[in-house]
């Protein structure tokens, strides 16, 4: 299986945050859907477009959550869900997430990130990991 992300940034994410996003590997593979067509779309049609597109929604919205959408229900959710709300400082934590090594287990699960941590809730429980 290809470590590769399809990623789907929600209109939460700043443009700012976007292009690091973007610039932050070649590993992954980014929409951004405030460059879409279904732009400004409620998010349980943005999570069917990243299901249909096999995208993991990116998001720093903490209500797109494991109860809102629950597990294997979609391609996957990412939070960055950190304190800290500068874009720098997201992008920071994204890019820590990525060389983290536990990218493929964001797939069909919601992951969460903050300063210290990745959490993610999937099919078989919840995990969590120090963020290095």
């Amino acid at each position: 299986m290809s470590t590769n992300l399809r990623l789907l940034l929600d209109e939460a994410i700043t443009d700012p945050l976007a292009r690091r996003i973007r610039d932050s590997s070649s590993a992954i593979n980014v929409e951004y859907m405030r460059e879409l067509p279904i732009r400004g779309a409620p998010d349980r049609r943005v999570v069917d477009y990243a299901l249909q597109e096999s995208r993991i929604v990116v998001t720093t919205e903490t209500g797109m959550n494991h109860k809102s959408f629950p597990v294997c229900s979609h391609a996957g959710i990412i939070v960055i869900a950190g304190k800290r709300r500068h874009e720098s400082f997201q992008a920071e934590l994204f890019q820590r997430f990525l060389l983290s090594g536990r990218r493929e287990e964001a797939r069909e699960a919601v992951t969460f990130l903050t300063e210290k941590e990745v959490r993610i809730k999937s099919h078989g429980g919840e995990q969590i990991f120090r963020l290095e």
